[in-house]
């Protein structure tokens, strides 16, 4: 299904930098955004990724394909691992041997950026995605800023493969002694996310960034001095490595695995 968005309202966490937190009972009540606008969108209806929209690597290309050796990724990234098939994208990752860059990897994955395609300075972005579940799987959504400077960064949902009842949101920026750092919430629930369709969406705002789950808010930072005021562009990536998961693949992780997006959208303020 191809929804537009709606927003829940609720109860507002407390949020603590360089902390995971956890959240409360909440209470929603459903507000229709009509006041806004579909300023990007893809639905990813045909045969292939379109290429006015994505690309399929970091701007940093290292031939065919590339890798983020500054995140100790394990995988190679490749175009032909993000696939377009029956109304969704499926970024695929397989174990298999891939030399590249004077160097041998052990699996190749895939993933999509908007980098110098589509960047956006505020608004409303909202993915409809099913998440693959496995030990050492690194899945993300996120933004990074079109002018290559990190941070800022913010992790629209983010996931370690062995745990998909929990849900990571994330904010990095630079703190006042001009050190890179970050705010964050797990947010975690009864069911596996892994096993259906869920939408991850973040409200940016000049004043406050709002995380939403299905619809309901999760999470809520309203530092200013901290948030986005650059444009940002858009990327999902189906990672493998240790630096975040902690855990490499072992024989239980499954071969091939697929990052599932329904949709993704951005909304603007009329």
């Amino acid at each position: 299904m191809k929804h537009s968005f709606w927003l829940r309202k609720s109860v507002r966490p407390t949020l603590l930098s360089f902390a995971i937190i956890a959240t409360t009972l909440f209470s929603p009540t459903v507000v229709r955004a009509d006041n806004w606008r579909v300023v990007f969108e893809d639905e990813f209806n045909g045969t292939s990724l379109d290429p006015l929209k994505w690309d399929t690597c970091y701007w940093w290309h290292l031939g065919a394909g590339c890798a983020n050796h500054g995140a100790q990724e394990i995988q190679w990234f490749l175009p032909e691992e993000v696939l377009v098939q029956n109304g969704i994208l499926r970024i695929r990752t397989q174990k298999r041997i891939w030399n590249a860059y004077n160097a041998t990897f052990q699996y190749t994955s895939g993933m999509i950026s908007s980098h110098q395609r589509y960047a956006f300075q505020y608004g409303f972005v909202e993915i409809r995605a099913k998440v693959p579940k496995g030990r050492g799987f690194w899945p993300t959504m996120w933004l990074a800023a079109e002018n290559r400077n990190w941070p800022p960064e913010v992790n629209i949902a983010e996931f370690v493969g062995s745990d998909m009842k929990s849900v990571l949101m994330v904010l990095h920026y630079i703190n006042d002694r001009g050190k890179p750092t970050y705010s964050s919430l797990s947010w975690g629930n009864n069911f596996d996310f892994s096993e259906n369709y869920h939408v991850y969406a973040v409200l940016w705002e000049p004043n406050a960034m709002i995380w939403y789950v299905d619809g309901v808010e999760r999470m809520r930072y309203t530092n200013s001095e901290n948030i986005p005021q650059q444009p940002m562009y858009i990327l999902s990536t189906l990672a493998i490595g240790p630096i975040w998961t902690n855990k490499l693949p072992d024989d239980s992780t499954p071969f091939p695995s697929y990052f599932d997006i329904d949709y993704i959208k951005v909304w603007q303020r009329q």
